[in-house]
Formats: C-alpha cells, structure tokens, sequence
C-alpha cells in the first residue's frame, strides 16, 4: 500500500532520479512527480516512465504530500523560494543535501504551514545525473536526518519512513554535529584527493598510461563534477579547511620522515594509516 499520496522530486539529477526509481519500485506513493532545470535530464527522467516530469519547479510540487529537494547545496534558497508558491498546505519538506547548516537556514524561506527536516543520504558518486541513477542507490547506506526538535512529530515520522523505505540506515544528529562528521568522511578526503591528484601531474615523471590501480583507488572522488564541490566546500567551508590543515601537517609529518631518512617514524605514520585504512572495513 502506497504510504504517500504523490511524491515530488526537485531537482533529479543522480540522487533525485535514483529516488524515483527506488519510490516507484516500491510504490512509496500514489503517483510521483519530478523537475530538473536541465532539458536533457528531463527527457532522461521521461525515459524512465515512473514520474511526470514537470519544466517548472512550483508545478511539480502541486499536491505532493512529501517534496525531495535534491538540488545542489548552493542553489538551495533559489529552490525554496521556487517551489513555495506551489506546496500545498501541509506538505513535508525535506533534502537530500551534503550540508546542513547552510541548508536549514535557507529553509526559512519555506511556507509556514510546510514543515522542513533535513536528510542527507551518504549514497553519491563521482558520476552525476540522471543517466547514472540506480534503485538500490540507498541500499545498506546511512541516511542522515538533521531535526530541530521544533517540527511536527508527523513530518519527522514521514521523512523517516521514506527514507527507511528506501533501504536506507537512519541516523539523527542536529545540523552543526551533521556538518563536522561529514566533512571528515567526505569533504575533506575530497578535497585532499583532488589536491593529490593535482600533485601527482605536476610530477615531471608523470606517465598516464603506466598509472595503476593505487592512483586510481586514491583520486577516484576526485573525479566528481566541480560545480556541484564548489557549493559543498564553500558551504561547509570552516570544516573543510581545518581537515586541510590536517591532511598538510601528516602530509609534512611524512616528508620530514623521508628526508631525514627517519625509518621508526615513517614506519610508524604509515602503520597508522594501514590500521586505520583497514578499520574502515571492519563492522562496527
């Protein structure tokens, strides 16, 4: 039995179009609806035949009882103010977005009679849009969900059951803490693999067809669509330069160790990183 009345995604790229594939494989919801600002992503999302596809963002949102804004971080008070003059009264708001803070504040703009909870699911890649959204996306993964404490328990209970629906693993935290975690496990390993990667071409002896599975394992975020890092970085600006600082300092750590021919302290660093790597892979 579907457990919304229609579903409304805004701004389906690859975490919106992966919603509605997941919904309607499902049946979440009564009937699904979805915008994206691109032409060509809506003749993809068209393709897929599970949603109406909409080219106006306050359009889309007409009668859903639960809006997805899947829009990139940066662009979130431009999509607020878009979707207002359609949302019924109502209707629960909420996100898909890697930055909390700067999110929640711009959902001030929303409507009053439009409650907004915050969720970030850890589910994106390095390959963006439509074109690359899959069902099973939100599968096993952790879904953030950033509440003031001030919503209505009704639209916190909606937004949980949508994204436990979707496979996903809940867990709750306020903005501020959400911001601090995520730029330790994502923000910052981004911005130091592309900061890796950009070291690795400057090396005169730089061949890109020898280049092996290492290099591609340790840059591959780095690969990421850079309009979309840009907002995230900026938006979470504070966190993601003191991770840099960090990653300088080990990175200065290490090279100290190498040119003083050190052997305990360069074995130690890297025994550290080798026990820390291989924790990643261990259940909690």
């Amino acid at each position: 039995m579907a457990q919304f009345k229609r579903i409304a995604v805004v701004g389906a790229g690859l975490i919106g179009g992966s919603i509605l594939l997941a919904a309607a494989r499902k049946g979440l919801a009564g009937s699904l609806a979805c915008w994206s600002r691109s032409e060509k992503s809506r003749a993809t999302l068209q393709a897929f035949g599970v949603a109406e596809v909409f080219a106006a963002a306050a359009a889309c949102v007409k009668g859903a009882d639960l809006v997805i804004v899947t829009t990139p971080v940066d662009t979130a008070e431009e999509t607020f103010l878009a979707i207002a003059p359609g949302l019924s009264p109502g209707a629960v708001v909420t996100d898909a977005g890697s930055v909390k803070g700067a999110i929640l504040l711009a959902a001030r703009l929303l409507p009053a009679a439009n409650p907004f909870v915050g969720a970030h699911p850890m589910a994106g890649g390095e390959k963006a849009g439509a074109a690359h959204a899959a069902a099973n996306l939100f599968e096993g993964r952790v879904c953030f969900l950033t509440p003031t404490g001030a919503e209505d328990p009704k639209a916190l209970a909606a937004v949980r059951l949508f994204w436990e629906e979707l496979g996903s693993i809940l867990h709750e935290t306020d903005a501020a803490k959400h911001d601090e975690i995520v730029a330790a496990i994502s923000h910052v390993p981004h911005a130091a693999a592309s900061a890796l990667m950009l070291a690795v071409v400057d090396q005169p002896g730089f061949r890109r067809f020898a280049a092996g599975a290492g290099l591609r394992d340790s840059t591959r975020v780095a690969a990421g669509e850079e309009n979309l890092w840009v907002g995230i970085m900026l938006a979470n600006a504070r966190h993601t330069a003191a991770g840099l600082l960090a990653v300088e300092r080990r990175a200065a750590e290490l090279r100290t160790a190498i040119e003083a021919n050190d052997v305990p302290t360069l074995r130690r660093l890297l025994a550290e990183a080798r026990i820390a790597r291989q924790n990643l892979d261990r259940p909690e």
